[in-house]
């Protein structure tokens, strides 16, 4: 008998038939059940798997608020029986066999009344989770050269496979909605226009007759679904490379003909608004787009190469990272303390780690958590990725003399409580910030550091008087994106002894690790999804007599270790033991001793 998973929303009941295939649940968009408005989830929250006696059974992900079942907050897993309910956030789920009424009468009152209550959408409770997948698989398998290996199907097999999967018809476009950068939304009867403003001639039998607005949109709606947070457009000597980076690792998708590819580059030059006749230079622009109802940005980057431009589409969907500071899945303590300090009036949050390691992501989820009805909270960023209610965000301009610390010169006569600044990357910026700092304004700031001892250091190197460090500074936060194991097709080993050596100094109990395997679920990575590593640094009246003295690393390491204090590693470690990512991966992210 055929056994389901139920949700009932305000639009009706959406049910998923369990089977073999593990189930995630959460907000990622590559859960098979994606909970994208539900703030009480976390982006990989929970999976149901089949268990070898043929029983389902939920466990959770080491989710932040947990999956709650029979009033109780689940601590491993459960077995779900034909009838039970369990609940993330707002949102009630119940599992039924296919002889239950869909009406709802079987339910309990309190359990159709619970479920009945949600406010949140399943997008992803359809037929096509299974196709997508295995095209997502056939994808990640080719090489620069050619279409999938083993795939058997051509250059337009694979598009009607991908229009059709992501539901980009011809009509609807899978709901998607482009908008240029003026703000002006392009529909169907657009296509034209923006035919004839790149230059372009439509034929019937030729090549290029292929809708390069639909190819577009097709491509976008495979990063939104894969979440994929870049697409790259590598020009080669033949044909155009096409490439998407998810979960920080690069995935093949597919080549495309150098005729298409130039009218490809020809919409997205028109929606960025840059000038389509320029085709050796540098040039950058943004667009966006509606998909289901919310909001994709996309910056645009044009870099010249030996073959021509590449085109690289950074992908800004809110959908894909936290938003607030109760889903960066902190340590308590830590989520403790920066909530803590963020209602301070005065005082500076450094948050340090390399390109792409989520600083960005930090600052604005702890700006989400401040009072903007109370406290004028404005930004400098270099340039501004996401917009948020009630802040009043600037960019900076380097051509027209508006650095970050022209300004933030500025900006303090703008009378702000909470100040947000990019980046330090100079000793004017630095000190005028720490000076802010001093003066009655929290400042959230980011520098480029190795972990958070290093970021004093870094601040001492652009020449800031201990004096300003020590009387300004409170927190330092370090951290890495690490990729988490597939909890599909993980596979369990014994350490070797170098990883016993290395993790005994941090971590107790090491019996087992787990290792990457590969599945369609994964796209064959091994991987799904990624969580951040964290290091904090607080700084106390004991390490601020230290600063004052001009320290050495060792000094501050000394005085350190006095405090509550985790260091990235073994934080990375700690999830390595958990089973939600491997020593490899961890070595990779923090590096070796």
């Amino acid at each position: 008998m055929p056994t389901f998973l139920e949700m009932i929303s305000d639009t009706g009941r959406k049910r998923i038939e369990l089977s073999e295939a593990a189930v995630t649940i959460g907000r990622h968009p590559r859960n098979a059940v994606v909970l994208a408005d539900e703030r009480g989830a976390s982006r990989f929250h929970c999976v149901i798997e089949r268990s070898q006696d043929g029983t389902f059974v939920v466990r959770d992900l080491q989710s932040r608020n947990g999956v709650w079942f029979r009033e109780e907050r689940l601590t491993e897993s459960a077995i779900l029986e034909v009838g039970d309910t369990f609940r993330i956030g707002k949102c009630w789920f119940r599992v039924s066999s296919d002889e239950d009424d869909l009406g709802g009468e079987t339910c309990s009152d309190s359990s159709a009344a619970a479920l009945s209550d949600t406010d949140s959408l399943l997008s992803a409770f359809d037929d096509e989770n299974e196709d997508y997948n295995q095209l997502l698989a056939d994808l990640s398998g080719q090489d620069d050269g050619g279409a999938g290996a083993g795939s058997g199907r051509d250059y337009s097999q694979v598009l009607e496979q991908l229009a059709r999967i992501a539901g980009a018809d011809e009509t609807t476009q899978g709901g998607m909605t482009l908008i240029d950068a003026r703000g002006r939304a392009v529909h169907a009867g657009d296509r034209e226009a923006i035919s004839k403003r790149r230059g372009g001639k439509r034929s019937s039998d030729d090549a290029g007759d292929l809708d390069a607005v639909g190819l577009l949109q097709q491509f976008l709606l495979l990063c939104a679904r894969a979440g994929a947070t870049d697409l790259h457009c590598e020009p080669k000597a033949e044909h155009l490379q096409v490439r998407i980076r998810v979960d920080g690792m690069m995935i093949h998708v597919m080549p495309i003909e150098s005729a298409i590819a130039a009218r490809l580059y020809g919409v997205v030059k028109v929606l960025s608004e840059i000038d389509i006749t320029q085709k050796h230079l540098v040039q950058e622009g943004h667009f966006s787009s509606t998909i289901s109802g919310r909001r994709v940005d996309y910056r645009i980057s044009f870099t010249p190469t030996m073959h021509g431009q590449k085109l690289v589409i950074r992908v800004l969907d809110l959908s894909n990272s936290p938003r607030f500071l109760n889903e960066l899945e902190l340590p308590t303590w830590m989520y403790d303390r920066i909530q803590k300090v963020a209602k301070q009036d005065s005082g500076m949050v450094l948050a340090c780690g390399p390109t792409g390691s989520g600083k960005t992501t930090t600052l604005y989820a702890i700006l989400r958590d401040i009072d903007v009805q109370l406290r004028n909270v404005i930004t400098i960023e270099d340039p501004v990725e996401y917009e948020i209610d009630g802040v009043t965000q600037m960019p900076i301009n380097a051509d027209r003399g508006n650095t970050f610390d022209s300004m933030l010169r500025s900006v303090l006569r703008q009378d702000p409580d909470v100040i947000l600044l990019g980046e330090i990357r100079d000793q004017e910026t630095a000190n005028t910030a720490m000076q802010a700092a001093m003066t009655g304004h929290l400042v959230l700031t980011t520098v480029h550091a190795k972990d958070t001892i290093g970021s004093v250091f870094r601040l001492l190197d652009l020449g800031v008087e201990p004096f300003l460090i020590a009387s300004s500074l409170h927190l330092v936060l370090a951290q890495r994106l690490v990729r988490m194991l597939c909890h599909t097709c993980r596979i369990d080993k014994k350490p070797t002894s170098n990883q016993t050596l290395q993790m005994g100094k941090y971590v107790e109990g090491l019996t087992k690790l787990y290792v990457p395997a590969g599945c369609d679920v994964c796209l064959g990575t091994g991987f799904q999804g990624r969580q951040a590593l964290f290091e904090l640094l607080v700084v106390t009246d004991d390490l601020r007599d230290v600063i004052l003295k001009t320290p050495t690393i060792h000094e501050i390491r000394e005085q350190v270790k006095m405090t509550m204090f985790t260091s990235l590693r073994q934080s990375g470690f700690s999830l390595a033991l958990k089973g939600d990512t491997s020593f490899e991966e961890v070595e990779r992210v923090v590096g070796v001793d």
